[in-house]
């Protein structure tokens, strides 16, 4: 299933299979070359590849579910940042 469109902060997509199953994944924003997501419910970062994401959205590992309202993309980018913080 191809879900071509355009990233933007808070769209979430939930990982059907693999190691990160059942989570769902908040965009944050876009390294120089990987996307960066933070994980729901674990509230951990998440920085996928860019051809790894494109790879997973288009063969059904990820699904796009819908963009967070505004309020829940600020929140995640706070934690998202507060995470970094911590990890260096």
């Amino acid at each position: 299933m191809n879900q071509e469109h355009t990233l933007e902060p808070g769209n979430t997509y939930a990982v059907q299979s693999g190691a990160y199953a059942g989570e769902m994944l908040i965009y944050i924003g876009k390294g120089q070359h990987s996307y960066s997501f933070l994980a729901v419910p674990t509230m951990l970062n998440r920085s996928v590849p860019c051809n790894s994401f494109d790879l997973a959205r288009n063969s059904g590992i990820l699904e796009f579910v819908e963009k967070v309202p505004d309020d829940v993309v600020q929140l995640s980018t706070v934690q998202y940042n507060e995470n970094e913080k911590l990890n260096n």
